[in-house]
This record gives structure tokens, C-alpha cells and sequence, in this order.
């Protein structure tokens, strides 16, 4: 029976390796690696030359970024993802895995091998599905803010008194719709992050004005008489951060409804505005069952949700948090949280003043 080494296993999967001296700028590369980017198996080539021209040029400096951490042992491997031109002419999609095999004097790096594997077409295939996603929400936001707005008039008053049973319906509605319309609204802002087409459209912000208004557009989401409160930093004087007010307001609604759901009938959820060293703080202090230490580290990760005992009772995307963290740290921001002593959990997001 033929004895395969890892060498064959790696050339019959058509994962292409290559090996660098980082000495003398010499390098190889296998026959896989070759006919991945539609070269001859014997074609003569300097690997390392062809590497650099091939590599988009929107992404070269990206991965070279990743390499210098490795060169420098911050971290162990350089995993990147990339764009690289093919012989035709065309742009596959190249994931790169790279290691140091020999390390000189000083932790100078001396050798690197690396795996290239072509996924083009599972990259295609994310594409396809983010799009399709991107494309529905955009087809529900439309209705989904009409029949809001026609919600809204109608519990305000503006159409007369209605009978009991029918306010508590349209009451009930109401929080639903606001549910569902932030829920599109988070699958929007993600994949805005994720292409890098999130925007900020910074200016001088009072945080006085803009906590006022965040709680204002809480008003549909509160119920089983919940109130919020903005406590904190005494006085009328305006406190100004350098912000995108929109962006600002989506981190406070998003804070402020995670507290909502988390929190008890008749609880006071607070909106602190706090300065220390510098800084602005907006702390929101729920009274739920506080963060388990098992999402320690993990709560502004993607799709990372708290579970209760048993049933599930919260339904989110798992995004919120996520889409603050790349919003605060976008706007020179920092966020974060804590429990607190006397039960619940405290999340924060700080940005620095203005003079």
C-alpha cells in the first residue's frame, strides 16, 4: 500500500506551500501553488517576486501589517485572507497561513513556510447570501418605518381616544414594530462594518441634548412601568464630545434596550453622564441578573447572546453589542461593563471631552 507523506496529502488537496529565507529573499513553491494561480507546474518563476505583484493592491498592505506582528512575535501565525490575481487575468480569493520554522540571534526570523489555499468560490458564496440579506432588509425597513409612524400617531392621541383592549394592542404593536425595525436596522449596520462602508460624520456634540433625546426615543420601548432617568453630572452647563449624533444615538437606544429587556416590571433604569480624567462617560444601569461569568470576554463579540435558566427569553441578532463596540472605537471612543455590587449590570461607553 502507497505511504502518503504530508507533502502528497497537501499537493492532491491542490493547497499550494511555499518556503521563504528571509536571509537571502530566496524562495519555493509547489506545484499546487502554481497551477492554483494558472501557471505551468515547471514553469520557471521567483515565488516571492511573483507573490508581490500579484497580491491586490488594496490588500497588500493589509497582510504585510499581519506578517510584521509575526516577524515580531506578537503573535504566532499570520492568517490572512486576500485577493490575487490569476494568470487569466482574474481575481481569486487566496487564505494564507504563515509560520516561522527558524528563528537567529536577537529573534531575528530566518525562514517561514506558509499554506495557500484558493477560496474564491466560498468567499462567492458569502457574498451572495450578505447580499441577498442586505437586500431584504432594505425591503423591510421601508414598510416596516411606515407602519411605525402610523403606530406612533395613533397611540399618541392624534386620532382620538381609543377603547382600552384596542390601545393595548396598538401599545403592544408598537414595542414589536420598534423590536423588529432595530433588529434590520442591526443586520444594516453590520454589514456596513463588515464591508467598511460605515461612516462618521463627526461634530460637536452637547451629551446633555443627546442623552435627553435618547431617552425621549425609548418611550416605545419601555412597558410594565419602567422608567429611565438621566442622572449624573449636576447642572444645566453643556458637555460637548466630538461625535456623529446618529451613530451616538444608535450606541444609547441599543444600551438603553438591552436594559429594558433585562430589567423587571416597575424598575428605574439609569442614564449616567459621568467625567473623569479626560473623559465623558454615559453608563446605563440595568436590574437584571447581570452578565454570567461565562460570557466574560465574549459580550461584544458577534452573536453573542445571555441565556436564562431553561426557555430562552431574550431573542436578539446577537449583534448589538458588536455594532457599539466598532461605533464607540470609531469615534475614538472605548466601551465597556461591570456588575454591580448591588445586583444588575452597568455597560459604558466613554468618549473624550471637548473643550
Amino acid at each position: 500500500m502507497e505511504k502518503l507523506n504530508t507533502y502528497d496529502v497537501l499537493e492532491d488537496a491542490g493547497i499550494g506551500v511555499f518556503e521563504l529565507d528571509l536571509t537571502t529573499g530566496l524562495s519555493v513553491a509547489s506545484p499546487a501553488w502554481k497551477r492554483m494561480i494558472g501557471l505551468a507546474v515547471d514553469a520557471e518563476i521567483l515565488p516571492q517576486e511573483e507573490w508581490l505583484s500579484r497580491v491586490h493592491p488594496d490588500d497588500l498592505e493589509a497582510v504585510q501589517a499581519v506578517d510584521a506582528q509575526m516577524f515580531a512575535r506578537e503573535i504566532k501565525r499570520s492568517k490572512v485572507t486576500f485577493r490575487f490575481r490569476h494568470e487569466n487575468g482574474e481575481w481569486i480569493w487566496i487564505q494564507s497561513d504563515v509560520g516561522i520554522t527558524e528563528w537567529g540571534d536577537n529573534n531575528k526570523p530566518l525562514k517561514m513556510v506558509g499554506l495557500h489555499t484558493d477560496v474564491t468560490d466560498f468567499v462567492m458564496r458569502e457574498k451572495s447570501k450578505d447580499d441577498y440579506l442586505a437586500m431584504i432588509s432594505h425591503e423591510l425597513r421601508t414598510p416596516l418605518t411606515s407602519i411605525l409612524g402610523a403606530l406612533k400617531m395613533a397611540n399618541s392621541g392624534q386620532l382620538g381616544a381609543l377603547p382600552g383592549p384596542i390601545d393595548n394592542l396598538l401599545q403592544l404593536a408598537q414595542r414589536n414594530s420598534n423590536r423588529l425595525l432595530h433588529m434590520v436596522n442591526e443586520i444594516l449596520d453590520f454589514k456596513s462594518i463588515e464591508s467598511g462602508e460605515m461612516h462618521y460624520d463627526l461634530e460637536k456634540v452637547n451629551v446633555r441634548d443627546a442623552a435627553a433625546d435618547a431617552v425621549l426615543s425609548m418611550q416605545g420601548y419601555i412597558q410594565d412601568g419602567q422608567k429611565i432617568s438621566v442622572v449624573g453630572e449636576p447642572g444645566d452647563d453643556p458637555i460637548y464630545i466630538n461625535a456623529d449624533v446618529n451613530r451616538l444615538q444608535q450606541i444609547l437606544a441599543n444600551l438603553m434596550s438591552n436594559a429594558i429587556k433585562f430589567s423587571p416590571a416597575e424598575a428605574e433604569i439609569e442614564l449616567g453622564l459621568n467625567i473623569k480624567d479626560g473623559l465623558l462617560e454615559f453608563a446605563v444601569r440595568d436590574h437584571g441578573p447581570g452578565v454570567p461569568d461565562e460570557l466574560e470576554g465574549k459580550m461584544f463579540q458577534r452573536f453573542t447572546q445571555a441565556h436564562t435558566t431553561g426557555k430562552k427569553k431574550f431573542k436578539s441578532t446577537g449583534l448589538g453589542l458588536s455594532i457599539c463596540k466598532q461605533m464607540t472605537e470609531g469615534m475614538d471612543g472605548e466601551i465597556g461593563y461591570f456588575n454591580n455590587d448591588d445586583g444588575g449590570a452597568s455597560f459604558w461607553a466613554r468618549f473624550p471631552l471637548m473643550s
